[in-house]
């Protein structure tokens, strides 16, 4: 097994010198990054007979083909898709057979003639963007010749790969300037759409990319693009003053200076109304519709979540535990304001994702001090990655009943 050292811009060379020595099997890299105390990255490129047929940071295998292919085929991350290919997977998975796996999923019509080269294609050019030309390391290659009963397609040749890897280099190098990172968020500037010329419909497709408050990264992702195709939209979009990438530090900055927004879900106007004046000095959108939580959650992203338990169509449990399955709002504090005070209720509260638990009739004191609770509980676990040993940082558990009524109750 040849081992090999390159330094930053070297490797495609290297790939090139050495074509004749790569023939089926795997070429391990190790990548070096800017701190030499993080270690290295692995990166796998599989090549079958000479061609390169696949990358990722681990040998070709049925897991990480998948995944890798669902990066680039939408229709493979729909939920009914991904059960079937599970029993594909379970009654196939024993033989072992990555060919038979794609033709039973084939088969069913979840990748169409040429979306697996299509996909392949650009998922070697993906890490091409990333590894290539910017990084040094290490290599060695290892014969495995189970890649040829394994190889789902015939592989790509290096050279056509290096040279559209080459011009998307210097594609990125000129968007750089307007899209410095693929992290960067973009927010719209309407008082500019309004006066730009644009369609309708490129006013949807606008506010639809970006409603969510998504990266760059997530964007492509989410819509199964390549990412360089999302760059050069929004970069084209940023000149002409439609929208602005603002990196993570400038998005930190503003949500400290933003005010404290709280979503209040009652299906009772007028507890809506009593959450508005008990908690005036937030800025609290009610509403009492469950249908519109998500809609509202990821337009305001919202420092809290208020709901009750008993509403129509979807009880209070079952969209908190929907609330909870989304990555974004895995942390979100979410105080059950309910008249239910059985121990069973609140034993469900808690299994459901809910952080606090106020009964009906409450005061006002009481609202406002549970709210400041788990806020201040909230913005602590944000700064505050660990206790000092022996420290006492439990706060009072809302599980074992709430406060006596103290006057100005509030119960609807």
């Amino acid at each position: 097994m040849s081992h090999f050292v390159f330094a930053a811009g070297e490797l495609a060379p290297l790939l090139r010198q050495q074509g004749r020595q790569f023939s089926t099997g795997y070429l391990h890299l190790h990548l070096k990054g800017g701190d030499p105390a993080e270690g290295t990255e692995p990166w796998v490129l599989t090549y079958y007979y000479g061609r390169l047929l696949f990358s990722a940071d681990q040998p070709l295998n049925p897991q990480i083909l998948l995944k890798r292919l669902s990066r680039f085929i939408p229709r493979l991350n729909l939920e009914w898709s991904q059960r079937a290919i599970r029993v594909l997977q379970e009654r196939l998975i024993k033989d072992n057979s990555l060919p038979e796996l794609l033709e039973a999923i084939a088969q069913l019509g979840l990748i169409k003639p040429g979306e697996l080269e299509d996909a392949l294609w650009l998922n070697l050019l993906t890490d091409f963007d990333r590894y290539l030309f910017e990084r040094a390391g290490t290599c060695s290659f290892e014969v495995q010749e189970r890649v040829a009963q394994e190889a789902p397609i015939g592989g790509f040749e290096l050279e056509p790969l290096l040279q559209e890897a080459a011009r998307r280099h210097d594609r990125w190098a000129e968007l750089r300037l307007a899209v410095p990172t693929m992290l960067a968020v973009p927010v719209v500037n309407w008082d500019r759409v309004n006066r730009y010329r644009l369609t309708d419909e490129q006013r949807q497709k606008l506010h639809a990319l970006t409603k969510d408050g998504q990266s760059l990264e997530a964007i492509a992702k989410k819509l199964c693009r390549d990412r360089l195709e999302v760059a050069g939209l929004f970069a084209a979009w940023a000149k002409k003053g439609l929208v602005s990438l603002q990196t993570p530090p400038e998005l930190l900055q503003a949500k400290r200076h933003a005010p404290t927004t709280l979503l209040a879900v009652d299906d009772s106007v007028v507890m809506q109304e009593i959450l508005r004046q008990y908690l005036s000095k937030y800025h609290v959108i009610t509403t009492g519709n469950p249908a519109e939580v998500l809609p509202l959650l990821f337009q305001h992203r919202p420092h809290l979540l208020l709901m009750d338990i008993a509403m129509p169509g979807i009880d209070g449990i079952e969209l908190c535990r929907i609330v909870r399955s989304l990555e974004e709002f895995k942390s979100l504090p979410i105080l059950m304001v309910t008249s239910r005070d059985s121990l069973l209720d609140r034993i469900r509260g808690k299994w459901s994702g809910a952080t606090g638990y106020l009964t009906k009739p409450f005061s006002e004191s009481q609202l406002v001090a549970e709210v400041e609770r788990l806020l201040a509980q909230a913005q602590q676990q944000e700064h505050t990655p660990y206790s000092p040993r022996g420290a006492k940082t439990n706060p009072p558990s809302p599980w074992r009943g709430s406060p006596a009524p103290l006057g100005d109750q509030a119960k609807a």
